[in-house]
């Protein structure tokens, strides 16, 4: 159900982004497999159900089931291969870059759907000095730095873009809210230039922009933060003059924490609260200087060159 219901959302939004017409067709014949190959799968299974009420010890059985999860990675690969010719289509400027999000997307929630095969193999115990040539280096064997980071790039992934691209349309319609202070209005605009900077760090940018609804007594918000090389999603509440906050996505030039599809869930919720007008645009500057360097570049076809989680 999950290679049809990817094949048929794939198919319904292709329409509306740009690409090369080889590409096109190309996606549309793998959305055709797709269905299809479900429709195989789906007689699969009747054959197999059938074969183990007469014979369940079979070999016919473990062969049809392989013969599914072949079927099943041969269609993720189809769609990596696809991925990889989309990538070089957005390099050169020929197609967006939702569409790689939109067949990255829709690769993962196939593959997260097959289940992993039973590990019947025994693996060997380690010798002691194995073990021991294993622990050389304690901790640093958990934790990978990266000495190429770009000190003018925060380290997302490319799938990252999407949910940016959600809250970059959220803040502005922000903007058009007309109880706005014209100050808010100045601020807003900054903090804009700098999320469609993005993956680009700004310089002299160091801002929040929280959306916060006050009810009896009780406080909540959501905010995204932009400070000292960080970028930062997170949420809180107020009861009582307790707090109670959480970060749920951040990024710098060196490392990453957070998830793409947890960040794209709190982007739609940012742009559900944008909508209420009953809550507060709070938006704060900590910089002691006026911005100056919207001079400075962007990059839009930075995201593309970042590196992928999904496959």
């Amino acid at each position: 159900m999950q290679i049809m219901e990817n094949g048929s959302y794939i198919q319904k939004e292709l329409p509306s982004l740009t690409m090369p017409d080889a590409l096109r067709e190309k996606l549309n014949a793998l959305c055709m497999d797709l269905i299809g190959t479900k429709h195989d799968l789906i007689h699969e299974i009747f054959e197999i159900d059938e074969l183990m009420s007469a014979s369940p010890e079979s070999p016919a059985v473990a062969g049809g089931i392989e013969r599914m999860r072949q079927w099943i990675f041969e269609t993720a690969q189809a769609l990596q291969n696809n991925i990889e010719e989309i990538q070089e289509a957005i390099q050169s400027g020929t197609a967006d870059f939702l569409l790689q999000m939109l067949v990255m997307e829709s690769a993962v929630n196939i593959l997260n759907s097959i289940p992993s095969p039973p590990d019947c193999s025994e693996e060997p115990e380690p010798k002691p000095e194995d073990a021991e040539e294993n622990d050389e280096g304690g901790e640093n064997d958990d934790e990978e730095i990266d000495d190429d980071s770009d000190p003018n790039c925060y380290a997302f992934y490319s799938e990252d873009f999407y949910p940016v691209g959600i809250l970059i349309a959220a803040i502005r319609r922000l903007m058009a809210r007309p109880d706005l202070p014209g100050e808010s209005i100045d601020d807003l605009k900054v903090f804009l230039f700098a999320m469609e900077r993005l993956p680009l760090v700004t310089p002299g940018v160091r801002m929040s922009l929280g959306l916060r609804l006050d009810q009896g007594g009780e406080s909540d918000w959501i905010e995204i933060r932009m400070e000292d090389g960080e970028f930062s999603l997170g949420r809180g509440t107020w009861t009582e003059g307790d707090a109670d906050t959480e970060t749920v996505f951040e990024v710098s030039s060196e490392y990453r924490d957070g998830d793409a599809f947890i960040a794209t869930g709190f982007a739609e919720s940012f742009t559900e609260c944008a909508r209420d007008v009953c809550r507060e645009v709070v938006i704060e500057d900590f910089c002691d200087e006026p911005f100056t360097g919207w001079d400075l570049a962007r990059d839009k076809t930075r995201w593309a060159s970042l590196p992928c989680s999904f496959l």
